[in-house]
């Protein structure tokens, strides 16, 4: 089951302004920003939260911890009619188990990003040990970095944490 949202409540962990189906198709549509609510991943608590703006051609999945954080995010960026490509990954690791914490209240970020030639940039930040590391690399294997661009309603693939097997983005 999907549910729909105009943006997502951090705070309150909760959807922000609720959108029906159809409203969401037609921002869908209209390429404006939307939210897909996705059930929680196997062993976790929280929604993943699939949000499209065609418009600029980002699609931003946002996987949150079990006290409702931002854990984990994906960037893809519409690379062709048909295509996305994964460009960035963020994730972030907080001092506690608190909820409502925010992510300058995180004890460290980590960000990677892709390029479709196989360049990688990762970049850690860690607060509490005040320090931080910048790592490049040439020749990484992206091929699970790409995605079809999925049909409205059907996120599964777009929204795997998983990038190392490719799931259709068709509803079996």
């Amino acid at each position: 089951m999907v549910d729909y949202c105009f943006k997502w409540n951090y705070a309150d962990g909760a959807p922000g302004e609720p959108l029906t189906e159809d409203e969401a198709r037609v921002r869908d549509s209209a390429g404006e920003e939307y939210t897909a609510v996705m059930p929680p991943r196997p062993g976790t608590k929280s929604p993943v939260l699939v949000t499209p703006v065609w418009k600029t051609g980002v699609v931003v999945v946002t996987f949150l911890d079990d006290p409702g954080r931002k854990a984990t995010e994906y960037t893809f960026m519409k690379k062709t009619d048909e295509s996305l490509f994964l460009t960035r990954v963020h994730m972030w690791t907080y001092p506690s188990e608190q909820p409502g914490l925010r992510l300058s209240d995180s004890s460290s970020h980590e960000t990677v990003h892709y390029r479709e030639d196989g360049y990688v940039k990762r970049v850690v930040k860690n607060k509490v040990e005040r320090f931080q590391e910048t790592v490049e690399y040439t020749d990484v294997p992206v091929g699970t970095n790409w995605e079809p661009i999925p049909v409205f309603g059907d996120y599964r693939s777009i929204a795997r944490y998983e990038r190392d097997e490719q799931i259709t983005n068709r509803i079996p």
